[in-house]
């Protein structure tokens, strides 16, 4: 007996989930085929209220009668949450009224709460706003199989799920919610460039490059006019691929769509440089420095030209120049280092270098090239042990997750200060973050005479105060310390944004 009840309660779970599912792919469908499920009337009624204008759609729904469908209902409900017009919003609720009790009505706006926390809610006037954002997100996730077509087929919708997709990544850095926002707009085949242009960024930011130059090359053939994803294609081809002739082209498809833009001329002169045409780099970092004649890549390209080919290194030196202590912008990092280059390497004249390589890291602490560069030019030069730790300090201050430099840090505390037991600590972050890091595990069983793990953890629980003066947490605020002067970042980005 009891086994039969329990065949019986089994087989009614089956069915349930089986009709469960069939209507999920109904209303998946919903207003993408003619062929679906509807009368010929509601395929009219959802295409005419979700194409109208605001005038004629207050009409359109006023005008309806005894229209209780569940495809008419997903439109109606769309309307009432998220149409610009509050009139239209109201029209469209009242007729949602005549058929739905309060707690569907309920079930419906609490299903749509995402799209006015986004706006009501934010990061910096309510301290859960994240988790607020996250936990209306699975909501509408949840429900979202009524209405997913419906959102990316109109463009009214498929623009406010986009703006709700921006802004879960921008405001809240919800990355993997932005990212399904997007990928409902594209995925039924939908022609957006700016959800396929954001898609890129993310799997540009993956590493996975190919993917992100076939969403890039979607984008363009979407709007031919879209410079950014011209840009992107061109930097990843000549960055990652090494395809420099392809690159120069779509940097200059995206030059004749912002021709007053300073960027794809600098990307231009910087792939002609990269295939030996000096004098095309020179033409192109002419146009570029007629923008901007501060633009710092310009002028490094530009003075490095000068020193490494045409040997006019007092040219080059005034170059560099050209694009520090000036009184409408600051200083660059870039060019900074450029000055210790050519004061080490070709002057000799080391005090200067240093000096510069200094500014260089104040005004930008997280070079990890100039990094890998100072250390040893200082400690070959000036055996300045103090300036080489504060390098790795606030390198590691502003990208603490680098398991690479935390392990050179390590390396240096043991070979230069013999304190093993904060190089230990270090290391065992670096492998933290990286477990295969084979530098970082080599290193840890070279110190491991020298160092006893259990000691060390006894020690530090011990003499927390003592511990502070010799161990930093580099993922702590350290916003009290005097603040570097850095150079703010914006703009698309590419594949070689460090």
């Amino acid at each position: 007996m009891f086994a039969f009840k329990l065949s019986f309660i089994l087989f009614l779970t089956k069915v349930i989930y089986l009709i469960f599912y069939a209507n999920s792919i109904k209303f998946a469908k919903t207003g993408k085929q003619t062929n679906m499920k509807l009368s010929e009337e509601d395929h009219k009624i959802v295409e005419n209220l979700m194409t109208a204008d605001s005038e004629k759609l207050k009409s359109l729904i006023k005008q309806l009668e005894n229209q209780n469908s569940e495809a008419v209902t997903s439109v109606l409900t769309i309307i009432w949450q998220l149409n610009p017009d509050e009139e239209i919003r109201s029209t469209a609720k009242e007729k949602l009224e005549k058929n739905l009790d309060f707690k569907q009505l309920a079930n419906k706006n609490k299903c749509f709460e995402l799209f006015r926390s986004l706006n009501e809610v934010l990061p910096w006037s309510n301290a859960q706003a994240v988790e607020i954002q996250q936990s209306n997100f699975a909501v509408f996730k949840k429900n979202l199989p009524h209405y997913e077509m419906l959102l990316a087929k109109y463009h009214t919708y498929s623009e406010i799920v986009l703006d709700a997709g921006r802004k879960l990544l921008l405001i809240f850095n919800l990355e993997e919610e932005a990212k399904f926002c997007f990928e409902i707009i594209v995925k039924h085949g939908i022609s957006n460039d700016e959800a396929l242009f954001a898609l890129g960024r993310f799997e540009e930011k993956a590493g996975n490059y190919q993917k992100a130059v076939e969403f890039y090359e979607k984008t363009v053939v979407v709007n031919p006019k879209n410079s950014f994803a011209q840009m992107q294609i061109g930097l990843i081809k000549s960055s990652v691929f090494e395809k420099y002739e392809e690159a120069l082209f779509h940097f200059s498809k995206a030059s004749e769509e912002d021709p007053y833009s300073v960027e794809p001329y600098v990307r231009m002169a910087e792939t002609a440089h990269k295939l030996g045409n000096i004098p095309q780099c020179r033409q192109y970092l002419e146009i570029a420095l007629g923008i901007n004649e501060y633009h710092d890549e310009a002028l490094n390209l530009q003075g490095n030209i000068l020193w490494k080919i045409e040997n006019k290194y007092d040219e080059a030196v005034e170059t560099f120049e050209k694009g520090i202590d000036h009184k409408i912008h600051e200083d660059s990092a870039l060019l900074l280092k450029s000055l210790g280059d050519i004061y080490a390497q070709n002057f000799q004249e080391y005090n200067k270098a240093k000096v510069f390589y200094e500014k260089s890291l104040k005004t930008n602490p997280g070079q990890k090239s100039l990094i890998e560069n100072y250390v040893p030019f200082v400690l070959k030069q000036f055996q300045d042990l103090s300036a080489v730790e504060n390098a790795y300090i606030n390198y590691l201050k502003s990208k603490p997750k680098d398991a690479d430099m935390l392990c050179a840090y390590a390396d240096f505390l043991s070979e230069y200060l013999k304190d093993y037991e904060t190089a230990h600590y270090y290391l065992e972050q670096a492998i933290d973050i990286d477990p295969d890091h084979q530098l970082s595990l080599k290193l840890l069983r070279k110190i491991s005479d020298y160092v006893d793990p259990v000691q060390e953890k006894s020690e530090k629980e011990d003499n927390d105060d003592e511990d502070e003066e010799d161990v930093i947490d580099f993922e702590e605020d350290w916003f009290e310390e005097e603040e570097d002067d850095s150079d703010d970042f914006s703009g698309g980005g590419s594949a070689t944004d460090n």
